[in-house]
């Protein structure tokens, strides 16, 4: 973990010498589908679809050192959907992530501008009642998302594949991981 820390920090330091390019990016997003690969503990392991949908509001802080390569550093949070278990539905865990990005511009001097994009770094636990109920606490974990999208003009919509993947501890001894298709719209601001 510490590890992920320092690379961040020396993105951000790279980044940061670029002039007149900070921009904050603002995007919130509705899983189009989702999957729980694996709620495994010592009493019960499932693989099922979450009940509900969940949704995600994230910030970016980027920059543009060089043209069509955006890079920063974005954390939100992420609202997921609940696991049906034994015939009855528990809200696992939220998410805090906290990753490094990096984005690349195809088309930098037309009206619309597609882009890939992929984010890497934690899954910080932001559990539920359900969850401390139980006696059992989440553990930070892995975080990446891998997309793209367009921009219009400050405009940003897109389409990406996450993972969270969180161990659990206390009284059930497992893990959580959680897949999912989001769809988001976005706002870029310069500062």
């Amino acid at each position: 973990m510490k590890k992920l820390y320092i690379w961040m920090f020396l993105i951000y330091s790279i980044v940061s010498l670029a002039e007149d390019t900070d921009k904050i990016e603002f995007r919130m997003g509705v899983n189009l589908g989702g999957k729980y690969k694996e709620v495994n503990t010592t009493n019960f392991k499932n693989d099922s679809e979450p009940q509900g949908n969940g949704y995600e509001f994230i910030v970016e802080l980027v920059h543009e050192p060089i043209p069509n390569l955006i890079t920063g550093l974005g954390t939100g949070y992420q609202r997921e959907g609940e696991v049906r278990i034994e015939g009855k539905n528990y809200g696992i865990i939220d998410t805090i992530p906290i990753y490094a990005t990096v984005k690349y511009r195809f088309n930098e001097e037309g009206i619309y501008k597609p882009y890939i994009k992929l984010n890497l770094g934690a899954s910080i636990p932001y559990t539920r009642s359900d969850l401390d109920r139980t006696g059992v606490t989440a553990e930070t974990g892995f975080y990446y998302s891998l997309g793209g999208g367009i921009e219009y003009e400050n405009m940003i919509i897109d389409l990406s594949y996450q993972y969270n993947g969180n161990k659990l501890d206390g009284n059930y001894d497992g893990k959580v991981e959680f897949s999912k298709l989001t769809l988001g719209i976005g706002y870029r601001l310069d500062i």
